[in-house]
C-alpha cells in the first residue's frame, strides 16, 4: 500500500485549477494501484503558524516545533507519506504563501548540522534519513503565463535545494486559467486525460515518460491567441490600447468565443457564421476557412448562417447553463440559413454546448451501420415480404426472417437499434405462424399483417426518447443530433406520418384483396411510399429551418 499526501496550496481551495490537475494525477495513481491511500489537505483551511526561525526544533525540542497547531499532526503525515504531491499555483513567481508556511515548518525533519555535500554546496542532513531519503516528491502547478521561461526558475531551484536536483517530478501547466472555461473543454479535456496517464506511469515507475512530459508541457492554444484572449478576460481597459474595441459592447466576449474555435468538429469547413445581437444591436461574423477562424466587426462577408440572439442568451448557451436546442424551440433566439453550420455550432464548433442533459441515450457511433443507407437494407425484409408473400407465403416470410437475422448478426449487441430488433421479432412471429398454419392462409394475409405491423412499430417509436428515423438520419446532423430536441421532434413527427401511411397501405391492401386486383393487393400499396419518401426528405430540412426562423 502506498501513502500519498496531496497538499493543496491554492487559496481558492475547492475551486483551484491546480487541484483539477492534481486530482487527475491522483486518480491515475489509484487506477494503477487501487490500494493507494490519498490524503488531501487544503492548507488554507489549516491553522499553521509561520516559522519564526527560533530553531527550537533543533535545540529545545529536537524534531518538534514549538508551535502546537495543525502542523503538529500534518508533520507526522508528511513524514509517513511515501509520495508528497505539492499542488500550488504560481503566485508572483513563487509558490503560494500557504504552501510556503507548510514547507518552512518541515524544518524539524532536518538536523542542525551543516554537511559538505560536495561541489561547493552545503546542507542539513535529515533527522530520519530512512524515511526522508526514500520519499518521492511531485510538484503540480498552474500559471497564467503561456510559458515557464523566466517564471518558474525560482520554484524549481527551491525544489532542487530541498529534494535534490532531478530527484523530484513535476507537472507545470501553462495557460492554466483556461481550465476554468467550459467552452474549451475540447482543448483541456485531452490534457487532463494525459495527466491521468502520467499518474499511472508514476505509480508504476515513480517517473513520467519523456513523451508524456512533453505533452504536458505544451500550451492549450497558440500564444498570440491566448494573450489576446486572456488580456481581454480581465474586464479592465488597457490604457495602452485605447479604442481597440471601437466602442462595441460584445467585442471582448466575441474574441473569447473565437479563441474557443475547434476546427476538428468540422474539418475543411468553409462558412461564415453571423451573430446578430438583438439587444445591443451589434453584428459580428466568424469567417471559417482552412481550419482557421477570423472575427469580423465590419467589412462583412456573405453569411452562410445567421443567429439572431441576445448577448446573455449566447453567454448562457456557451457556458452550458441552458439547452441550446430547447431554447431555440422556445423562440429565445432564431437561426436563418444553412442549418448544417448551426448543427456544427451545437456539436461544439465554439466549445461544448448543453443539449438535452436529462436524456441518457447513448450516442450511436457514426458509421455505415447507423446511416440512412443501412436503413434501406433494414427495409429489405419488408419489401421482400410484400413482393413474394402472395406467390409463396413460406418464401415471403422465412426469407425476410433470414435477411433480418443476417443484418442483426452483422451489427450485433448494443449497435442494434429499435427498428432492426422489431423487424427480427415480427418476422420470427410470422415465421412461426406460417410454418404452423401457413396452408390455412393466403399469402396476402401475411403482407397485410406486415403493413399493420409496420404502422404499429413506427407508432410505438414516437413514444421513445429517440424515434425510429432518428437512429439513422442523425448521420447527417452531427454527433450531438440524438441530444437535440429539435432534431428529435422533427423525426418524431415524421414517424407519425409514416405510421399513418403504413396504416393506409394496410387498408388499401385489405380493400384490394376483395377486388379483381387481389393479385396485386400486397404490391400496389408500396407505391404510396414513394411520395411519402419525397415528403420525408423535404420535411427533414424544412421543419428545423421553419422552427428556427424568427416569427
Amino acid at each position: 500500500m502506498s501513502k500519498v499526501l496531496l497538499l493543496n496550496g491554492s487559496h481558492k481551495s475547492g475551486k483551484s485549477y491546480t487541484m483539477i490537475i492534481a486530482e487527475q494525477f491522483a486518480s491515475g495513481l489509484i487506477e494503477y494501484n487501487p490500494e493507494t491511500v490519498i490524503e488531501t489537505v487544503d492548507l488554507i483551511q489549516q491553522n499553521i503558524n509561520a516559522c519564526t526561525g527560533c530553531h527550537a526544533c533543533w535545540t529545545t525540542t529536537p524534531g518538534e516545533c514549538i508551535f502546537q497547531d495543525d502542523m503538529t499532526e500534518l508533520f507526522h503525515q508528511y513524514e509517513d507519506a511515501d509520495i508528497v504531491i505539492w499542488a500550488t499555483p504560481l503566485y508572483h513567481y513563487g509558490i503560494s504563501s500557504a504552501m510556503k508556511k507548510f514547507m518552512e515548518r518541515t524544518q524539524p525533519a532536518l538536523l542542525p548540522f551543516i554537511d559538505n555535500e560536495g561541489g561547493g554546496t552545503y546542507g542539513h542532513p535529515f533527522r530520519n534519513p530512512e524515511k526522508m531519503l526514500t520519499k518521492k516528491h511531485v510538484l503540480i502547478s498552474t500559471c497564467g503565463f503561456p510559458s515557464t521561461k523566466n517564471n518558474y526558475e525560482g520554484v524549481e531551484e527551491q525544489f532542487n535545494n530541498l529534494f535534490g536536483k532531478d530527484k523530484w517530478e513535476k507537472i507545470i501547466c501553462v495557460e492554466g486559467e483556461l481550465l476554468g472555461i467550459h467552452q474549451l473543454d475540447n482543448l483541456t479535456g485531452p490534457y487532463l486525460d494525459l495527466v491521468k496517464i502520467a499518474g499511472q506511469e508514476y505509480g508504476e515507475n515513480l517517473s513520467i515518460s519523456p513523451k508524456i512530459r512533453e505533452g504536458l508541457s505544451k500550451p492549450f492554444v497558440e500564444t498570440p491567441t491566448y494573450l489576446q484572449t486572456t488580456n481581454l478576460s480581465w474586464g479592465v481597459d488597457d490604457t495602452r490600447m485605447k479604442d481597440s474595441d471601437g466602442g462595441l459592447i460584445a467585442w471582448n466576449y466575441m474574441k473569447e468565443v473565437q479563441a474557443a474555435f475547434n476546427p476538428k468538429v468540422r474539418p475543411k469547413m468553409n462558412a461564415v457564421l453571423q451573430i446578430d445581437f438583438t439587444d445591443i444591436k451589434e453584428r459580428y461574423q466568424f469567417v471559417i476557412k482552412d481550419e482557421t477562424c477570423t472575427l469580423l466587426r465590419n467589412d462583412f462577408a456573405r453569411e452562410t448562417t445567421t443567429i439572431n440572439i441576445n448577448l446573455t442568451t449566447l453567454e448562457r448557451i456557451l457556458e452550458g447553463k441552458i439547452d441550446a436546442a430547447q431554447s431555440l424551440m422556445e423562440r429565445k433566439y432564431s437561426v436563418v440559413g444553412d442549418m448544417r453550420l448551426f448543427n456544427a455550432f451545437l456539436d461544439g464548433l465554439f466549445g461544448p454546448v448543453n443539449l438535452n442533459p436529462d436524456k441518457k441515450k447513448r450516442l450511436v457511433p457514426i458509421s455505415f451501420k447507423n446511416t440512412p443507407y443501412w436503413f434501406f437494407l433494414a427495409l429489405c425484409p419488408w419489401v421482400f415480404c410484400f413482393l413474394f408473400a402472395d406467390y409463396n407465403p413460406l418464401i415471403g416470410v422465412v426469407i425476410p426472417l433470414m435477411i433480418s437475422g443476417i443484418l442483426c448478426g452483422i451489427k450485433r449487441g448494443t449497435d442494434l437499434v429499435y427498428f432492426e430488433r422489431a423487424t427480427l421479432l415480427t418476422f420470427s412471429l410470422l415465421g412461426l405462424v406460417v410454418v404452423t398454419f401457413g396452408s390455412e392462409y393466403q399469402g396476402n394475409t401475411f403482407a397485410i399483417i406486415g403493413y399493420f405491423a409496420l404502422a404499429l412499430i413506427w407508432a410505438i417509436s414516437t413514444l421513445k426518447t429517440v424515434p425510429l428515423t432518428a437512429d439513422y438520419t442523425h448521420y447527417f446532423n452531427g454527433r450531438n443530433a440524438l441530444k437535440n430536441v429539435l432534431f428529435l421532434r422533427t423525426n418524431r413527427l415524421l414517424c407519425y406520418v409514416w405510421s399513418l401511411v403504413f396504416l393506409a397501405q394496410a387498408g388499401l391492401a385489405l380493400w384490394l384483396n376483395t377486388t379483381v386486383m387481389i393479385n396485386f393487393a400486397a404490391v400496389l400499396p408500396i407505391l404510396l411510399s414513394i411520395p411519402t419518401f419525397v415528403f420525408s426528405l423535404w420535411f427533414l430540412k424544412w421543419h428545423p429551418s421553419d422552427m428556427a426562423k424568427p416569427k
